[in-house]
C-alpha cells in the first residue's frame, strides 16, 4: 500500500527524536557513561555581522551523543512504520 507521507512529519519526528535522545543521554550520562559519549559541540560559534546600524552575533551549536543518534534512528523507524 502506497500512502502519502508528509515530509514535515519526518522533520518533526527527527528533531524530536534527536532532542529527546540528547536529553536522555545527558541525564543518564552519570550512570551509563556510554550514552553521553560524543565529540565536542559541532557548529558555528561567534559568527558576527556588523552592518553599522545592526549588529548580529550568532552561535549555533549541536551537541551529538550516542543517545541522540539512537533517538534519531528510532524516529526514522517510527516514520517508516506509519
Amino acid at each position: 500500500m502506497n500512502r502519502y507521507r508528509n515530509p514535515w512529519l519526518l522533520i518533526l519526528l527527527v528533531i524530536t527524536g534527536f532532542v529527546l535522545g540528547g536529553l536522555i543521554g545527558t541525564s543518564l550520562g552519570t550512570t551509563l557513561p556510554f550514552l553521553s559519549y560524543g565529540p565536542d559541540p559541532l557548529g558555528i560559534q561567534n559568527f558576527e555581522v556588523n552592518l553599522g546600524l545592526i549588529y548580529l552575533n550568532l552561535t549555533f551549536l549541536i551537541r551529538v551523543n550516542v543517545a541522540s543518534l539512537i533517538g534519531l534512528f528510532l524516529a526514522v523507524i517510527i516514520f517508516k512504520k506509519m
